[in-house]
């Protein structure tokens, strides 16, 4: 399939959703109940398209058939807080800029925020996680999926393609994969295992769906951190870039 095909489109569209409402926030019983039903098809679906897809299916539906449905929501959202939470130390930090210096709040997050302008889209000032977490990466890759499937033409359309190729190969494909490795090998990691396992099928078949379109090479996780090695830390402004909103853009933002 091609990039542009209706069929793929909405086969990442609801993957992308999926991911957001894992990681925004605790995910709520009501879609965490949700995934049982049809799971088994959802396995079979999985294994077609990448082997981790099956993979990790397989391993949520292990996990939801080992906790009662009314301890569903309290079971993941305790994994949920030790995970991504912790008391001052979390298990995983899902952070670009953890993953490419080490620390949060650094450089990465200033790209990542250069890249909304660019798109002229924003942060809910509610939300306190920054944008370089994983969650909002996804949220963006969400947003710009709703956009070409908006797009009144095909030229439209490709626009956003490249806007989701840039920000895949520039941003998300570069540690996102680790990310998904370590989430999936984490110790407080149960629930979480089988989705990190879909977020790292779905990224390689994301880097397929791209090809070259966009940048044309994708940096590995090694080289990204020696762009940064030896840099001190970031102490100034973060959205002090120059490049002004396209005129396409609102304000409204993920939310």
């Amino acid at each position: 399939m091609t990039v542009g095909d209706r069929d793929l489109l909405a086969f990442r569209r609801g993957y992308y959703d999926l991911f957001v409402s894992l990681f925004w926030r605790e995910p709520p019983g009501g879609l965490l109940t949700a995934l049982s039903p049809g799971i088994a098809a959802r396995i079979g679906a999985g294994r077609e398209v990448h082997r981790l897809l099956g993979e990790g299916w397989e391993e949520i539906a292990r996990f939801l058939g080992g906790v009662p449905s009314e301890r569903l929501e309290e079971v993941v959202t305790e994994e949920y807080t030790r995970l991504f939470i912790g008391l001052g130390n979390p298990e995983v930090n899902l952070y670009e800029s953890f993953y490419l210096t080490g620390r949060v709040y650094d450089r990465p997050l200033a790209a990542v925020r250069q890249f909304l302008r660019v798109i002229g889209l924003e942060k809910d000032e509610k939300y306190a996680e920054p944008e370089d977490f994983i969650a909002f990466e996804l949220e963006i890759l969400r947003t710009l999926l709703g956009r070409q499937a908006a797009a009144p033409d095909p030229d439209a359309a490709l626009q956003q393609v490249d806007l989701e190729a840039t920000f895949l190969k520039e941003h998300l494909l570069v540690w996102a994969p680790t990310a998904a490795q370590d989430l999936a090998v984490a110790r407080g990691a149960a629930f979480y295992r089988g989705v990190a396992r879909l977020v790292e099928g779905f990224l390689e078949l994301e880097r397929e769906v791209v090809g070259d379109r966009g940048p044309a090479e994708i940096k590995s996780l090694a080289e990204a951190r020696e762009a940064f090695a030896g840099i001190p830390a970031w102490r100034g402004p973060l959205f002090e870039q120059s490049i002004p909103p396209v005129e396409e853009g609102g304000t409204g933002g993920p939310r």
